[in-house]
């Protein structure tokens, strides 16, 4: 039996212009090959199962694109991978009066960067506390109305698209899954 798989759509926000609905998202992805597809939230993030995860998802994007104009990339990770940093509780330590979120940020590939972590970037607002292959933890400030962009920082280091999902979300998608 597969591991469940989760894909993050990178700025899918459901029923909005340029973004498929959750019945057309969900439907794609089944389409596709995948099993126990769950769309969770409105942020482009889906809970499946599948033989082939990668496959089903590069399928359905021929059905995003026709049926709402959808060509963001979508970044495919197991679940197993999402329960193992939870457990790690990662973002210990690294937190202070200043933090306004915990985030994901997911990508593929892209050029080789070596940071000494804790990493904060220029504007203070951004500290990277892990980065595994494709997966960035960070924190995030927020001065005023302008919060830390860890998507921002890390396509331009890598050089590739990425997308950032919250600590919460991470969290509501495990235990929607059962493992949390």
């Amino acid at each position: 039996m597969n591991s469940p798989h989760v894909v993050f759509y990178r700025s899918m926000n459901l029923g909005h212009a340029g973004s498929p609905d959750r019945a057309t998202l969900e439907g794609a992805l089944s389409a596709a090959g995948a099993r126990g597809v769950k769309s969770f939230q409105t942020n482009g993030t889906v809970l499946f199962d599948a033989d082939d995860p990668l496959g089903v998802v590069a399928e359905a994007a021929k059905t995003l694109e026709s049926a709402a104009g959808y060509t963001e990339p979508a970044l495919v990770r197991g679940l197993d991978l999402l329960v193992d940093v939870l457990a790690g509780d990662p973002f210990d330590g690294h937190e202070d009066s200043r933090t306004y979120r915990k985030t994901f940020t997911f990508f593929d590939g892209g050029r080789s960067v070596e940071l000494k972590l804790p990493w904060t970037n220029s504007k203070d607002d951004v500290d990277i506390v892990e980065l595994r292959e494709g997966l960035a933890l960070s924190l995030i400030r927020k001065e005023k109305s302008n919060a830390g962009s860890p998507t921002a920082e890390i396509e331009r280091m890598f050089g590739v698209p990425a997308t950032t999902r919250t600590l919460g979300t991470i969290e509501r998608l495990v235990k929607a899954a059962g493992r949390g």
